[in-house]
């Protein structure tokens, strides 16, 4: 039984965002705005203007206020964040993509080891959410109310 698995999405052109972010393999350890299937999907996160420069600086250092975050890769559009978990150091991977209308941000957050997160990656996302609207970013859509 493995206990590795592939963490953040593949074939990630160097620049530019068009792409989108991998769903969920069938693991429970992992939650896509990209996933068709319920209980790896979460909502997009609804930005309360269209990106700029200026707004995707503030997600990005937002982003980096979740515990043990760590930037990886950012550049206009695309974030890959590295948490590491506070007890055993564990590397979890959550990845941030303007979506095409430029109203949204795609979000997937995976645990690079283990079989299952105890909820951890879906949790990692809505404290994003929130932080975001907090921060008034983003804003509360109707399915998240």
């Amino acid at each position: 039984m493995g206990l590795t698995g592939c963490a953040s999405t593949g074939n990630v052109p160097q620049a530019g965002t068009n792409f989108t972010l991998d769903g969920c393999a069938p693991l429970l350890n992992c939650v896509s705005s990209e996933s068709d299937t319920g209980m790896y999907h979460v909502d997009p996160i609804a930005l309360r203007e269209p990106l700029t420069p200026d707004t995707w600086d503030r997600i990005v250092d937002v982003a980096l206020t979740l515990p043990g975050a760590t930037l990886k890769e950012s550049r206009y559009g695309y974030a890959r964040i590295t948490c590491y978990s506070e007890v055993f150091n564990f590397p979890d991977y959550l990845e941030i993509l303007v979506t095409d209308d430029g109203r949204h941000l795609a979000v997937r957050s995976q645990s690079q080891f283990g079989l299952y997160d105890l909820g951890v990656n879906r949790s990692r996302v809505e404290k994003l959410r929130k932080a975001l609207i907090d921060q008034k970013l983003a804003t509360i859509t109707s399915t998240e109310s």
